[in-house]
């Protein structure tokens, strides 16, 4: 009785080895073949994106602009910048102009068809800086997203209405000064009307190539933010003595919405070569809070300001090197109070393109 008993007990544990991976195998084939569907569902929702951008943004004039050919990029990035402020009291006739020691940064850029994203870094020794890039480029339209906050680390370039003694006046000072944070971020959103024979990105994304000389008039919107946390009892005491009241203010913010419109031009002056040259005047309406000394300013006014763009490329399709410049210039002005701003990047990079498309 116990033998039988423990030979039935034996053909139960048989199947139930037998039976246990078989099932375990079944539930990992339903599971797999989720994955797979999520998979694929996942794999046709990007083609499907990525055919509607094509078809409704990104489509070119092969005879004018060759097709875009790879999926990736990678560019490594240096830049220069050029910032400066310049604050007038008009009254008094006093001004004072801030700038950055000299601001060298090295980048890294990357690219899938229409989207980079890039980070740089300060290497000459400054205060930390921060600077984020976003954007998204097609044959007609392009979004820019940025951040940039440079805090401390500022210079006296110049000074106007301050003396040392009666018979001398202060100008060129060259003196540290400590007592700026600067805040910036915004939007840029552009649109190419000769978007099939013009290729701004061959100028400034490097994602296609310009094969016979072109132009386009280009439609932009722009949306600007700036925040300046000022100090002035950080100034010199020469400097500190005689400043006007109207420059003891402790933050101005500022909110400008712009359109601008001009024109861009490509010059293939050789094969696989390109110059492009871009300028943009625009107009637009800012929103001003002025926090003074004693009260704090709200203030609404109609600005106008410039973009200006250059860059000369050498790009075979899969290598490009080039060099590219960047300007913009904000104003604000009240009755007795003025601030220019005036931001300039010189960019060299050279990059790959990879991943080559079917």
């Amino acid at each position: 009785m116990t033998e039988r008993r423990t030979t039935w007990m034996a053909v139960l544990v048989l199947l139930l080895l037998c039976t246990v991976p078989a099932m375990a195998q079944q539930k990992r084939g339903k599971r797999d073949s989720f994955t797979e569907k999520v998979v694929d569902s996942t794999r046709g929702a990007l083609k499907e994106t990525g055919s509607f951008i094509e078809h409704t943004f990104d489509e070119k004039d092969s005879i004018y602009v060759s097709p875009d050919i790879y999926n990736l990029t990678i560019m490594p990035q240096y830049s220069y910048c050029y910032d400066y402020y310049r604050f007038s009291a008009h009254d008094s006739k006093q001004s004072v102009t801030l700038t950055p020691g000299s601001n060298n940064k090295v980048g890294l850029y990357f690219g899938w068809r229409w989207i980079f994203l890039g980070y740089s870094f300060d290497v000459s020794g400054n205060k930390p800086q921060t600077d984020l890039n976003f954007s998204f480029y097609t044959a007609a339209v392009g979004i820019d997203l940025f951040y940039r906050k440079q805090s401390e680390g500022y210079k006296i370039r110049r000074l106007n209405g301050f003396y040392q003694n009666e018979n001398k006046e202060l100008t060129d000072y060259n003196h540290h000064f400590d007592g700026l944070t600067v805040t910036q971020n915004g939007l840029n959103l552009y649109y190419i009307f000769n978007n099939k024979k013009f290729s701004y990105c061959a100028a400034y994304s490097q994602k296609t190539n310009q094969r016979i000389s072109a132009g386009s008039f280009i439609l932009g919107l722009s949306y600007n933010e700036q925040s300046f946390l000022f100090d002035h009892s950080r100034f010199d005491t020469p400097i500190r003595e005689q400043l006007d009241n109207e420059l003891k203010f402790k933050d101005v913010r500022y909110k400008d919405f712009s359109i601008n419109f001009g024109y861009s031009y490509n010059w293939v002056f050789k094969k696989d070569f390109l110059a492009n040259i871009s300028l943009t005047p625009a107009v637009g309406y800012k929103n001003t809070s002025l926090n003074l000394k004693s009260s704090k300013e709200f203030l609404s006014s109609i600005n106008f300001d410039l973009i200006s763009r250059a860059a000369v490329v050498y790009n075979n399709s899969r290598y490009y090197i080039g060099a590219s410049l960047v300007s913009h210039t904000y104003s604000y002005n009240k009755s007795t109070f003025s601030i220019i701003n005036g931001f300039g990047v010189l960019r060299v990079y050279f990059g790959v393109n990879f991943w080559r498309r079917k």
